[in-house]
């Protein structure tokens, strides 16, 4: 009780091919996108109902943005492209049953 859980986060300045590892980040960050990216598949192994934040952010110019197959849109409109120098947050939970990472909420900052 009245125990904070802090988040397993990790950090990426800019790459063509940003990939958040399932065994170790609940939280990616990828700041300063300097080139357009396309997010690879979680690395490791994850688990049913295992949730995943995506942060991004480019470097002050506007960057195309896709995704392996695994990223599913559930609801939601994946985002393909940075609006410049606005965060971009994608949230989602790992579904075992469909081998997805289902995609459940984009929020970008005002």
């Amino acid at each position: 009780a009245n125990k904070r859980i802090t988040k397993r986060t990790g950090t990426a300045t800019s790459s063509a091919t940003p990939t958040p590892d399932a065994d170790a980040h609940d939280v990616y960050t990828v700041t300063a996108l300097a080139v357009g990216a396309t997010f690879g598949a979680p690395t490791g192994t994850p688990t049913e109902g295992q949730s995943l934040v995506i942060r991004v952010k480019d470097n002050g110019t506007a960057r195309s943005l896709a995704y392996n197959a695994i990223y599913r849109a559930v609801g939601v409109t994946l985002p393909t492209t940075t609006v410049i120098s606005k965060t971009i947050y994608l949230g989602m939970f790992y579904n075992s049953s469909d081998t997805k990472w289902d995609v459940v909420a984009v929020a970008q900052e005002a």
